[in-house]
């Protein structure tokens, strides 16, 4: 039993929301609270319809104000939020962002004068493609103060390996990486009963944009019904890519066995009605979708790249099949439409595999450890792959 800690959680956006950052955020801050510690938030104010001060969970909840000026507003915000560092640094003994974000750059500038072990959650995807870490924009002078704060830094929560590895190649030094994943909440998407294999009913639930491949998924899936014409596909959620989707699989023919429900508050009841979880993805950090869904005990079938990588065991736990190709994604889920006992063993095998890596408790017990010592090496099972820049 670790004893119990000050801890300020930090979003770079807005907050509660349905965002992986924001959602993992929120999980992290309830569950160190239930087990004792003392936990804030602190988030920009965006929203007018929000309080500057409020409790979320119980929580407190504290949201910056600033000038909203065009092409000013972010730098206003990034020394708003540098000056209230320094102005409650006493108040905490660990200070966790959760994105690599311009937060993140601004604190590593005044990090020299900060007691708290400050860390930041890296996801290897949206920080280097666009954000302050990506190369093509270092031109930029933004950009370049904001990379080189965010290189000052106590600690980087790294949660994938592929983020580990180009964390390496930008430079970052090897002790300050920490291999360790988000947290699924085992209790809250727990599936009790025996669940219905009779056919196939396939679960996606996330963004509908781009980078998901969801006409890849829709493609894919005319084959799928024509194998299988009792097999139903969901995709929940929303975003820009929404409307266009459901064209498509009316144009496909489709749209008989695939449903489009939009935003699910109780996601752990959707997936319950579903017997596999499906993601076709191009690009990901860590899906908390996939540990979700593996957590209800759903096997999955995913797109073989970083992320997916991490949590799927192929075959075992799930089937990989290769980006943003419409007839190998066909077959594998075909493959576990006519093949009801092996969705079935390949779900629980997925339980017990988040229950040994990815609870709550595991990752808080290594987050712990990173803010009491952050350049320890870290204890999580997950990184018994050892950190290598040649890997």
């Amino acid at each position: 039993m670790h004893a119990p800690i000050r801890i300020l959680m930090v979003v770079d956006g807005r907050y509660p929301a349905t965002g992986g950052a924001e959602m993992q955020a929120r999980l992290l801050s309830r569950s160190f609270a239930s087990a004792g510690h003392e936990v804030r938030v602190l988030v920009p104010h965006l929203g007018r319809s929000l309080p500057f001060a409020d409790q979320v969970d119980g929580i407190p909840v504290l949201r910056l104000g600033y000038p909203k000026i065009k092409g000013l507003g972010a730098i206003l915000l990034n020394l708003n939020f540098a000056l209230w560092l320094l102005r409650h640094q006493g108040e905490f003994d660990a200070i966790h962002i959760h994105m690599m974000h311009n937060l993140a750059g601004a604190a590593g500038w005044i990090n020299r004068w900060l007691k708290p072990t400050l860390i930041v959650k890296v996801s290897g995807a949206a920080e280097f493609q666009g954000g302050i870490l990506d190369p093509k924009l270092m031109t930029k002078p933004v950009h370049w103060i904001l990379r080189k704060g965010a290189q000052r830094l106590d600690a980087y929560q790294c949660i994938s390996k592929k983020t580990v590895k180009i964390m390496l190649e930008a430079g970052f030094a090897k002790e300050r990486l920490h291999l360790l994943p988000n947290a699924v909440d085992l209790v809250r998407f727990a599936y009790k009963g025996t669940r219905d294999q009779s056919s196939l009913r396939a679960v996606f639930v996330g963004r509908h944009v781009p980078v998901k491949g969801l006409d890849v998924l829709l493609e894919s899936w005319v084959r799928v019904s024509l194998q299988s014409p009792d097999a139903h596909l969901t995709l929940a959620g929303d975003g820009p890519e929404r409307e266009r989707l459901m064209t498509l699989s009316r144009q496909l023919g489709i749209e008989n066995s695939v449903s489009f429900p939009g935003l699910v508050q109780d996601v752990p009841a959707l997936l319950s009605t579903h017997n596999l979880y499906v993601q076709a993805s191009h690009q990901e950090g860590l899906p908390n979708a996939v540990l979700e869904a593996m957590a209800n005990g759903l096997p999955t079938v995913a797109t073989q790249i970083s992320g997916h990588e991490d949590v799927i065991a192929h075959s075992e736990t799930g089937l990989l099949v290769p980006p943003n190709h419409a007839d190998e994604l066909a077959a594998a889920i075909s493959h576990l439409a006519e093949n009801p006992n092996l969705r079935q063993e390949m779900g629980a095998t997925a339980r017990r595999f988040v229950e040994q890596y990815f609870s709550t408790e595991a990752v808080m017990q290594s987050l712990l450890a990173v803010y009491t010592q952050p350049s320890a090496p870290l204890s999580h099972p997950m990184t018994k792959a050892k950190i290598n820049a040649n890997r």
